[in-house]
């Protein structure tokens, strides 16, 4: 358990813990000019994720009540997102910057997400989405 602690704190993470299995950041959150939120867990590595490149996710949504909406890990298969294509229109702007390995908290509020339509039976009109992304893999665009 040590060295994992101290495998993460040199990635960038404040903690880890170990009763609740999450990490928290030591980076600040960032509030993009559309009022999408993001917060890195822990950096990537390699070239960060650009309009037009494809990630590897795995990820799971989150009403802000806690209840989850969709998960890739759940279900066992990851997603190929391209930036500027991503099935949420807010996700778009929480995913640029990205890198290979790296972990972000994203908050997309309900005008970037599904709006007052919502998804009937699966999310509310106007709701939050709170986003734990995985970038499994940064695949960049081609020419």
């Amino acid at each position: 358990m040590a060295v994992l602690v101290l495998a993460l704190a040199a990635a960038g993470c404040r903690s880890f813990d170990p009763e609740r299995r999450a990490l928290t950041s030591s980076h600040p959150a960032v509030r993009t000019s559309t009022g999408v939120l993001f917060e890195d867990l822990l950096r990537g590595r390699g070239t960060p994720a650009e309009a037009g490149d494809a990630l590897l996710l795995d990820y799971v949504v989150r009403l802000e009540t806690g209840e989850v909406v969709d998960s890739t890990i759940d279900r066992g298969v990851p997603v190929l997102v391209v930036l500027g294509e991503a099935f949420v229109r807010g996700l778009d702007d929480g995913l640029i910057g990205m890198a290979s390995g790296g972990r972000r908290k994203i908050t997309v509020p309900p005008e970037l997400a599904y709006g007052d339509a919502g998804v009937p039976g699966l999310v509310p009109p106007r709701s939050t989405l709170l986003f734990e992304v995985h970038a499994i893999e940064v695949r960049p665009k081609r020419p």
